[in-house]
């Protein structure tokens, strides 16, 4: 029994959808601290074991188990809410794995993390953000390729940086989106009032007010990728 049982749980490792503790820069399983708090277009997945060819479709079926979930909550909470606030988040922009616990990751389950990662940039255009691998998971990471898929950029040593790099991106998305509306907007509106016809412009610039899209400097977010992850070996 005993012995059947370790196999059922290699084949089946716990997993978790994380929020972080109120005042603090701890995250932990929401199912045992209801009051943690979740973040709109981001997913926080923790997963308690390592990852191998028995276990890497459970862990993926669970990974897009959470993201639907997270989904489907925001597209009921934008349903319910009468007012066209266009400051919420409407859609999930980034899934952020916790790979502190996994201690070994076979060829499988790389596949599996790269295909994962394809489909929801392609699909659903979603981010895939790791964090916290161990020196042997992150070597493995970076024979296969992974790391340059998903981004060194997205790749960081605690929850809370790569937290705080998402906010930022959705931060700034958000305000380059409403400068880009608002500078066509204000064109089209010369057009109107012009005799002569359009004024010409690039339609790659912005004004110029939105030198500074956000608190989240440019250095901030370099402070993020340089965050002692080795993986250049």
């Amino acid at each position: 029994i005993s012995l059947l049982l370790v196999i059922f749980e290699s084949a089946y490792p716990p997993t978790a959808e994380l929020g972080r503790l109120p005042g603090t820069h701890h995250y932990r399983n929401i199912k045992q601290y209801p009051d943690a708090e979740q973040y709109d277009g981001i997913v926080l997945v923790r997963v308690d074991a390592p990852i191998y060819f028995a276990n890497a479709q459970h862990c993926r079926d669970k990974v897009q188990k959470y993201y639907q979930r997270a989904e489907q909550k925001l597209k009921e909470a934008h349903k319910d809410d009468n007012s066209d606030d266009k400051d919420e988040v409407q859609d999930v922009k980034f899934v952020i794995l916790e790979l502190t616990s996994v201690s070994h990751i076979d060829t499988s389950a790389l596949h599996t993390l790269q295909e994962l990662c394809s489909t929801f940039r392609r699909e659903n255009d979603i981010q895939l953000c790791l964090t916290n691998p161990n020196p042997r998971v992150m070597h493995k990471l970076v024979q296969s390729g992974l790391v340059d898929e998903i981004g060194r950029d997205h790749m960081f040593v605690s929850l809370h940086d790569s937290v705080h790099y998402c906010l930022g991106q959705m931060h700034s998305r958000e305000v380059m989106k409403r400068a880009s509306a608002k500078d066509f907007q204000g064109l089209a509106d010369q057009n109107e009032s012009s005799e002569e016809g359009p004024i010409p412009r690039n339609s790659k610039s912005l004004p110029a007010k939105v030198g500074v899209i956000s608190e989240y400097s440019v250095a901030e977010e370099n402070n993020d990728i340089e965050i002692g992850l080795d993986v250049d070996t």
